[in-house]
């Protein structure tokens, strides 16, 4: 009787070695990543405050114009240009649109300014390593 104990725990401990060690990875390759070269542009006269708390998101947009959840971008600063956005869109996606949140003064007046700006950058089905987007800022009007 133990023999057929013992022979039954052997090939199951084979058959066990045999699924572990000889199947196919089931690890898919990580979607690759798109770097944006953001540079913002002011009107003459303007200026980024420097230590404020700057906040850029951004979001995937697929074809049919719905967006994703926005993704933060923890280490955001607009004084480094051209500034390096690194993320990964989801498989397909047409554009990715970029939210603001800048604070900028006025040089004659050093009136300060907090808004928050909004721009849609188009992906290429042609994937660039590096994309290049010239964002225009434009301030609110305000009194002179």
């Amino acid at each position: 009787m133990r023999k057929y104990i013992y022979g039954t725990d052997l090939v199951a401990v084979m058959a066990a070695v045999a699924i572990i060690f000889f199947r196919p990875s089931e690890v898919t390759p990580p979607l690759p990543s798109t770097i944006l070269a953001i540079t913002f542009r002011f009107p003459e006269g303007y200026e980024f405050t420097e230590g404020a708390p700057f906040l850029l998101t951004w979001q995937g947009e697929n074809p049919g114009g719905v967006l994703s959840v926005p993704v933060a971008d923890k280490n955001f600063n607009p004084l480094v240009s051209p500034y390096r956005l690194v993320f990964r869109p989801a498989p397909g996606s047409a554009a990715v649109i970029l939210n603001a949140r800048l604070y900028y003064c006025r040089k004659s007046s050093r009136m300060c300014f907090q808004d928050d700006f909004r721009t849609r950058v188009s992906l290429a089905p042609e994937a660039l390593p590096v994309i290049p987007v010239d964002w225009e800022i434009q301030p609110k009007k305000t009194g002179n």
